[in-house]
């Protein structure tokens, strides 16, 4: 079955938050092809750090972060809007400074009114308002988080890091990292309010990254950066109530570690997590009460799985090594289990993010 998925990366240097500088090696946005395991480019477009995207399939639009420190001359980083046609050739449309630096999530509101981006070392979430016609507006505006945690390198302050909507009560929820809290907002239209009682706060230490609810709405997964966990809680009307941690390491594992992404296969039976240091891929099966159960580690196929997709089939889990500059094929098992396939060079592979239609 043909597929096509979008690649971000990494093209020139970025200090991160581990204070590591790293050296960019990707070539912007790339339109791929999919189909039995293997992977071919369609298209490319130089862009400038493009970690994190979305996709507009309706209006043919793909809005991209540009994970810098300063853009245009000015503090802050860039997100970027570009267009593509029927044969997948892209074009960049317009940009905009965000607001806030290292910006490395961008996500599509339910109702295209708008799109929030995390900016990670500012620790910040910007609004950018859309028109009918999918473009973004001049105006943003800038919610900065205040606080921090225990860790004395990676939480001296706030670090906004993902936005995860909710399936019911125009709620999203925004894990920063350098608080150990999950901030939530409140949105009508495309306008946005912090919703402080409905924050969840983590252990101290956690690092709280990114989160997926469940296909059916009452479940809630979190994976924490710092601490290597997965947290699960049921979700109702708003309201979210803790149900267990579970580590995303093997048993005997004493290295460094820090954890990445997380998803859930589409038919709500596995979830995955990512592991860098570890290098790998941890495998869970989801029982009917929404509770984790071990199913397996696998590595990666590379250094630093950035991130991962699976593909809208459940068939196919997608691994973009960062550090190794390949993207690893995973055959998805009835059963969870993941069977390595074939590895694919790609430059900083960072973002990994699938066209729900087989045609453009």
């Amino acid at each position: 079955m043909e597929q096509f998925f979008c690649l971000g990366s990494y093209t020139e240097p970025i200090l991160f938050g581990t204070g590591e500088v790293f050296e960019g090696k990707g070539e912007g946005v790339t339109i791929c092809r999919f189909e039995d395991g293997a992977i071919e480019t369609v298209s490319s477009l130089p862009v400038r750090n493009p970690s994190f995207l979305c996709i507009d399939e309706t209006l043919r639009k793909i809005y991209t972060v540009n994970e810098m420190k300063e853009f245009d001359g000015a503090f802050g980083g860039g997100v970027t809007q570009l267009s593509y046609g029927p044969d997948g050739r892209m074009q960049q449309e317009q940009s905009f400074n965000t607001g806030g630096t290292d910006p490395c999530h961008i996500a599509l509101a339910p109702n295209g009114r708008f799109l929030p981006v995390a900016n990670f070392a500012s620790g910040a979430v910007s609004i950018f308002a859309r028109d009918e016609e999918g473009n973004l507006q001049k105006g943003r505006t800038v919610f900065q988080h205040q606080g921090h945690s225990v860790h004395p390198v990676r939480q001296t302050g706030p670090h906004a890091h993902s936005s995860i909507f909710a399936p019911d009560q125009s709620l999203f929820f925004v894990p920063d990292l350098g608080m150990d809290r999950v901030a939530a907002y409140r949105y009508e239209g495309a306008a946005v309010q912090p919703e402080p009682a409905a924050d969840l706060v983590v252990s101290p230490g956690c690092g709280p990254r990114y989160g997926e609810f469940s296909p059916d709405g009452g479940h809630f997964y979190l994976i924490n950066e710092i601490g290597s966990r997965v947290i699960h809680y049921r979700y109702a009307a708003g309201k979210m109530t803790f149900c267990e941690e579970i580590s995303t390491l093997p048993e005997g594992f004493a290295g460094e570690n820090i954890c990445s992404d997380l998803h859930i296969t589409p038919d709500g039976r596995f979830l995955y997590a990512s592991n860098r240091g570890h290098d790998s891929i941890t495998a869970y099966r989801i029982g009917p009460d929404g509770r984790l159960g071990w199913l397996c580690c696998q590595p990666s196929g590379g250094k630093t799985p950035r991130n991962f997709a699976i593909d809208p089939t459940g068939r196919w889990l997608l691994a973009g090594n960062q550090d190794s500059d390949c993207i690893t094929v995973f055959a998805i098992g009835p059963d969870g289990q993941l069977t390595r396939g074939g590895s694919f060079g790609y430059g900083s592979p960072v973002c990994i993010r699938f066209f729900g239609s087989t045609r453009f």
